[in-house]
Formats: structure tokens, C-alpha cells, sequence
């Protein structure tokens, strides 16, 4: 309001006939309504806290409709991912080629969507307004107790989807890509058996998945670490 309030003084005077204007002196009428504003500190700050909520609210209910976040990790032996994202070891990892051109479909210097980018941690959330946040600033920022993650992501536009099952809530989208992304296939230490025969099966089955590794997951005996054995 500091910032724009002589032309949205000006902006509401225009509005007036001349003769109505010309009673009071524009500098005068922008005088007293500091005053206003002043003398209603308060109740300008209150409806303003409400305001920031309201925003976050229609912000978060937005991006989660419209934006979808491919979260990736640098980090196939991390013992904390397996567990978290893999039924404690029980399920298997994907790994990609982080140099495939699918990676890198930025249409614009701009463009937060299409293209890989790593996330970055801090010990605070950012302070800025709004109005001077970045697509970094909403997207690729992450509380340092999430580092050893080691995060790295790609945003979509969730309506691209090319399928999405609303079955379940919130609903599932899902994009195709090429199968020479695929690098290789980490199976769990505690993953069943029909898995790996499954997956095995999968790839001797598709020609254009014949280059995809496929290793098995165990566990170090000298060291809290995972070792990988070759399956194919």
C-alpha cells in the first residue's frame, strides 16, 4: 500500500466528477488517509493475516491440481530411501539415465516443468513475499532434515497426463517415457521371489528392454551398507 498508494489514490479520484475533486487537494486527501490507515493499524494487519492464509491455502489446493512432481535420489544404496519408499527393502528401484534428452525439455529460460533439477536444503523457510518468490523458491526447496535424500526433480503439468486413474484420491497421473531411460532395476533385500522372477520376466519378454541390468540387493556384512549382485 506505502509502495502504490498515490496511484491508487489517484485511481479512485478519477472516478469522482472534477467538481468534486477539486474540493480537496489530491496531497491532502492522500494525507488523511495515511492517517486512516495508521489510526487502523490493527484491523489492517488482522485482515491481512487472514489474507496470507487464505493465499496459502488456494496456492496449495492449486499446485496440488495442476502440478506434479517426479521426486528422484542420487542415491541407490541410501538405506533410509528403501525403507521409506520401498516397503522396507521389500520392493524394487528404478534407475535413469539422468542424461536422456527426457530429462532435459526446457522450453524456455523460464520453464519450471520439463527438466531435471536438484532440490536444496536449508535450515529455515525462505522469507520473501510472494510476489518475489521463484519457481525455486516453490518447487525445489526442502527443510535440511530432508538431505540425505539428495533429491532430484522434475515438475509436470498433471493435465498432460497421458493416464489418470481418479479411482482413488487424489488421483493417480501418469506420463510414458522411453524405454531407453530405464538403466537398470535394483531388487529389495526383502523382496519375494515371485518379484524378481516377475521383473526377470518382464525384461526377457521386451526386446526394447534388453539393455535394462537387473540386481539383486543384499546386505554388507562388515558394514550398516547394501551390496548389489547381477542378475542378468
Amino acid at each position: 500500500m506505502e509502495e502504490n498508494l498515490e496511484s491508487m489514490v489517484e485511481s479512485e479520484l478519477s472516478k469522482y466528477p472534477e467538481h468534486i475533486r477539486n474540493q480537496i487537494p489530491k496531497s491532502k486527501f492522500q494525507e488523511l488517509l495515511e492517517l486512516f490507515v495508521q489510526s487502523k493499524n490493527e484491523e489492517f494487519n488482522a485482515v491481512m493475516d487472514k489474507a496470507k492464509e487464505h493465499a496459502s491455502t488456494v496456492l496449495t489446493e492449486k499446485s496440488n491440481e495442476l502440478i506434479g512432481v517426479l521426486s528422484l535420489t542420487e542415491k541407490e544404496d541410501n538405506l533410509l530411501m528403501w525403507s521409506h519408499y520401498a516397503e522396507s527393502h521389500s520392493g524394487y528401484c528404478i534407475g535413469f539415465n539422468s542424461n536422456h534428452s527426457f530429462f532435459k525439455r526446457k522450453r524456455s529460460e523460464k520453464d519450471e516443468f520439463y527438466h531435471l533439477r536438484k532440490v536444496k536444503y536449508l535450515p529455515h523457510r525462505p522469507s520473501k513475499m510472494m510476489v518475489d518468490m521463484n519457481g525455486t523458491d516453490m518447487l525445489l526447496l526442502k527443510s535440511e532434515v530432508w538431505e540425505y535424500e539428495q533429491e532430484w526433480r522434475m515438475c509436470a503439468v498433471l493435465p498432460d497426463a497421458d493416464t489418470i486413474i481418479d479411482a482413488i484420491a487424489p488421483p493417480v497421473h501418469l506420463f510414458k517415457f522411453p524405454e531407453d531411460l530405464i538403466e537398470e532395476v535394483i531388487i529389495g533385500v526383502n523382496a519375494k521371489a515371485s518379484l524378481t522372477e516377475a521383473i526377470l520376466r518382464i525384461i526377457a519378454d521386451n526386446p526394447e528392454l534388453s539393455h535394462v541390468k537387473v540386481k539383486k540387493a543384499s546386505v554388507s556384512e562388515v558394514e550398516y551398507a547394501l551390496c548389489f549382485n547381477d542378475l542378468n
